[in-house]
């Protein structure tokens, strides 16, 4: 598992590049994702 700054969090937040998700260490991260890198890193196809 990679370990960022707090600053790269913000700045990917703020870019769009991040999205939400949980674990059982840290809250989740709050940004609205784009629904192409949302699929696309999970491994799915808009319709």
């Amino acid at each position: 598992m990679s370990l960022v700054s707090i600053e790269i969090l913000i700045e990917g937040t703020i870019s769009g590049n991040l999205f939400s998700f949980t674990t059982h260490t840290i809250p989740s991260l709050v940004a609205r994702p784009d629904k192409e890198i949302y699929f696309s890193n999970k491994g799915l196809q808009l319709k």
